[in-house]
């Protein structure tokens, strides 16, 4: 067992490191903590940055905490604009370009980054919005967009695409994938949610990919696909569906995949005192629908010597679309099928494995309105 008051480093001040910070902080007044940002430590809503964007909101107005206001209030040393190069298991270091902090237990919280095309990595005609430092840049470029090209189709791309075109603009989305959230949806449920934004204004250009982009004014862009279109916009923005960030720790040699880092039940990395939490951990099947807030509560607990699991709470997703009511509770990987219904209100579509037990639905329409039903209708 760790002595209460053992060094903690957190490594990544999203909302898993402040979370973390918070709950360690009220169980451990002594506990001497070190937060590492590779950007800035402010607290804001990263999920709203999309819509907030569309809206055209002060980005000012989106920072909840700054950084001087976090490290007061839960005491703790924190280190901004400071990227982690390289975490020494061995010397029990996190290096970075200016030194080194040696730790007793580290975690990492470095979440996930948006997608971008390779043949696009560079281009600065090409912007995502992944973080409060994206949005400021892009900020500008929107204030005069009339037409926005949106690469990736998934939830944020959506809500985007709704938030545009509720503002009056017009937001063509374009993925490879045959459906709004990629394969995530059966058929029924993906052409409800489709026809929903396409009646709100949304174009979509599904089964193409961007093969590059070319300025050609200010602020003014001509993208070509593969399926030999040119489209003339006024901004292109990467929402592509993001990938955990698992660079850091496979350099460490901690095992990570594409989804993510490894962890146990106790969110451990599979060396003593190391850990991940967050969008960058790829929970096991006991704990995979605990929440940012559990994770932080439970691992707060195991650092101060009581070692805990998550609580599991499975919660459905409800998309921040306006023209289109949708909610999402994805099933496990593992074989079944989906069986679906459609009525003129709405499509009610269900996942059900070998067992003929209800494992993941997607509701649309008027049916989102049973999602609690459909909940309590999930196999444990």
């Amino acid at each position: 067992m760790h002595s209460a008051n053992a060094d903690v480093v957190v490594i990544g001040a999203g909302s898993a490191g402040h979370a973390l910070a918070r709950a360690l902080r009220r169980r451990d007044p002594l506990c001497t903590i070190t937060l590492i940002a590779a950007h800035s430590a402010a607290v804001y809503p990263k999920n709203a940055l999309a819509t907030a964007l569309a809206a055209g909101r002060d980005p000012l107005r989106l920072v909840q905490a700054t950084a001087e206001m976090v490290a007061a209030r839960e005491d703790l040393h924190l280190i901004e604009q400071s990227p982690v190069q390289f975490i020494d298991l061995a010397q029990r270091a996190v290096e970075m370009v200016h030194g080194s902090i040696p730790f007793e237990r580290v975690v990492l919280a470095v979440g996930e980054e948006v997608g971008m095309p390779d043949a696009l990595r560079g281009n600065p005609a090409v912007c995502p919005i992944n973080r409060l430092a994206d949005y400021s840049r892009l900020r500008p470029r929107m204030a005069g967009a009339r037409r926005v090209l949106i690469l990736g189709a998934g939830i944020r791309a959506c809500e985007f695409a709704n938030e545009l075109a509720l503002s009056g603009r017009q937001a063509i989305v374009l993925d490879p994938a045959r459906h709004p959230l990629g394969e995530r949806l059966p058929a029924l449920a993906a052409r409800r949610l489709r026809a929903d934004l396409e009646r709100a204004g949304v174009q979509f250009r599904l089964g193409e990919r961007l093969l590059s982009v070319d300025p050609i004014a200010a602020n003014r862009y001509r993208a070509y696909t593969s399926c030999n279109d040119r489209i003339e916009v006024d901004a292109v923005i990467s929402l592509i569906e993001p990938r955990p960030r698992v660079v850091l720790a496979r350099a460490a040699g901690l095992s990570a995949g594409r989804l993510g880092i490894d962890v146990d039940g106790r969110l451990g990395a599979g060396v003593a005192g190391v850990f991940a939490i967050g969008a960058c951990a790829r929970l096991p099947s006991a704990i995979a629908h605990a929440g940012i807030e559990a994770q932080a509560q439970a691992l707060a607990e195991t650092l101060c010597g009581r070692s805990t699991q998550p609580e599991s709470r499975p919660e459905a997703i409800r998309l921040n679309t306006p023209d289109a009511e949708f909610v999402l509770f994805e099933p496990p990987p593992i074989a079944g099928e989906w069986q679906e219904r459609a009525t003129p209100g709405g499509v009610g579509s269900a996942f059900i494995d070998r067992n003929g037990r209800l494992r993941g639905f997607a509701l649309a329409g008027s049916a989102v309105d049973r999602r609690k039903a459909w909940l309590a209708r999930l196999a444990r």
